[in-house]
């Protein structure tokens, strides 16, 4: 059971209706299976709204922003564990890199999220998982919480909490903000692909795993879900 107001996925009909439309996209990223995943969820597709994440409901369709009944943008996904994690090559128009995580939520279903490999959001991710892993249980529910920054572009911040606690590795940190005062792209890629690397043989007891997806390469203005 999440917390009250923290309802991120659909009632269960409005799910359905969801995982059908989505079926093709979906397919396509599993590499032909189905129902492997309940929502395809971006991260920041769209800077002039305060929406963090964002639905993709299938090829034809813009993603959807994930808001909650009272209007605000969902921000937080409580209650979720990590059960997988990949980097996807050469993604849309611009051979985009991602980052790709499925969560399962304390309701049983699975959530695919996906950012760019090197976006910030990315960066506090995995360094917040390094320190589950770190930890010794990198498969502990936690709560994921996004945000917007203030700054011109409008970043996506992440941070994990168990209960009240914000983990983070500091060794890892450390790195990714000299890689990035330095301005070293390639540098903040390699050290995301490592981090990822040893995150994925201690989930899996095998290496990260190259998926292909297609994603729209513009994005309108999000349609406002109602949750």
């Amino acid at each position: 059971m999440y917390p009250s107001g923290y309802l991120f996925l659909y009632y269960l009909l409005q799910m359905t209706i969801i995982s059908t439309a989505a079926a093709g996209l979906l397919n396509e990223f599993a590499g032909g299976a189905t129902g492997e995943f309940d929502m395809m969820v971006g991260v920041g597709l769209v800077k002039d709204t305060d929406a963090v994440f964002f639905e993709y409901l299938g090829d034809d369709t813009e993603p959807a922003a994930l808001m909650l009944k009272s209007g605000k943008a969902l921000t937080r996904m409580p209650n979720v564990q990590l059960a997988g994690i990949s980097i996807a090559e050469d993604i849309g128009e611009f051979n985009s890199t991602k980052l790709n995580l499925i969560l399962h939520t304390g309701g049983g279903r699975s959530i695919l999220l996906t950012s760019g490999l090197t976006t910030i959001w990315s960066q506090c991710i995995i360094t917040s998982l390094m320190a589950l892993f770190n930890g010794g249980d990198l498969t502990c529910p936690f709560h994921l919480d996004t945000w917007k920054g203030t700054s011109k572009m409008r970043p996506c911040f992440a941070a994990i909490r168990v209960g009240d606690v914000k983990m983070s590795d500091n060794d890892l940190y450390e790195q990714l903000a000299e890689a990035r005062g330095d301005r070293d792209k390639a540098k903040t890629e390699r050290i995301m692909r490592d981090a990822i690397e040893i995150l994925s043989h201690a989930l899996t007891g095998g290496s990260t795993e190259e998926v292909s997806v297609t994603v729209s390469p513009s994005l309108p203005a999000a349609n406002t879900a109602d949750f």
